[in-house]
């Protein structure tokens, strides 16, 4: 029988469906720090992080292999400044000491205490159930650490949503050049938000009508970005809507599948739980409607 927890807003937190090994956590690095440049900053140029940077090796030398790699990767960063007001789902920032900030802080605590997962996928059944408000105010959360860098990146293909909700297009895409095998090695395109210390690898607002994410390709870049950053929270598709989550769960520590109260189906919850496997699922999230 699964414990539940209760939260505000967030009603329940559940535990791990499945038990898989935890994933060895890579080494610790030096701190390094990115000065974030204005939104006219050309994707072309870097950032350098590291100048023992290798770069990682081709898609087809990359077959079954994985990249090793001991220092960051360069990144493109450009600076948004958030709008005023703020969105309401940016709970966080918004609402910084209420009990639904608070709730976000324990899903926080309640990830990193137990399994310590480094990439975090955020989906839900179908779309509508609080899974990009989710992974936001989550990966706001652990930012909030000093020490902690965090990359909240956007895979939701067909229905991007955090450009929109942040109130920016980015000039490139990290993701869309996955899916169009273009540009896919570094100088990674990011976006640094005022104000916090999140970075965001968004999709630009329009949809993707073509196109899917390579499971080999989207892994390397995910390998690759760990070594710059401590977490990443990737918002993905609904699960019962797009093939792509399932590329996502697979090249992820685990998933958090959320459901909105007084709308998703426990015949829906079940079926994408069933089809994410044989990815991990670290948990399902309630959340008040």
């Amino acid at each position: 029988m699964p414990r539940a927890v209760e939260v505000s807003r967030i009603i329940d937190i559940f535990e791990p469906v499945v038990e898989i090994p935890r994933q060895e956590s890579l080494p610790p690095r030096e701190v390094v720090e990115v000065v974030a440049r204005q939104a006219s900053f050309p994707p072309q140029e870097a950032v350098e992080l590291d100048r023992a940077y290798l770069p990682p090796p081709t898609p087809s030398e990359a077959r079954g292999l994985v990249s090793t790699r001991g220092s960051s990767p360069p990144i493109a960063l450009e600076h948004v400044i958030l709008p005023d007001p703020l969105d309401p789902r940016l709970v966080i920032l918004r609402e910084p000491t209420s009990e639904r900030a608070r709730s976000y802080r324990l899903l926080r605590h309640r990830l990193l205490s137990d399994s310590d997962p480094r990439i975090i996928a955020v989906t839900s059944a179908l779309s509508g159930e609080g899974k990009t408000t989710c992974a936001l105010n989550l990966a706001l959360a652990i930012a909030e650490d000093s020490m902690t860098r965090v990359l909240l990146l956007d895979a939701n293909l067909r229905r991007p949503a955090l450009g929109q909700l942040l109130n920016f297009a980015p000039s490139e895409s990290l993701v869309e050049n996955v899916t169009r095998l273009t540009n896919v090695g570094p100088p990674y395109p990011i976006v640094s938000v005022s104000g916090t210390r999140l970075h965001v690898a968004a999709l630009r607002n329009a949809p993707l009508e073509v196109g899917r994410l390579d499971r080999t390709l989207f892994a390397l870049v995910l390998h690759d970005l760990r070594y710059a950053y401590d977490y990443i929270v990737i918002d993905g598709a609904a699960v019962l809507e797009s093939g792509d989550v399932d590329v996502v769960g697979e090249c992820s520590s685990g998933v958090i599948v959320t459901a909105r109260a007084g709308r998703s189906r426990k015949t829906d919850m079940r079926r994408a739980i069933a089809q994410l496997a044989p990815a991990r699922v670290l948990g399902s999230v309630l959340i008040d409607t």
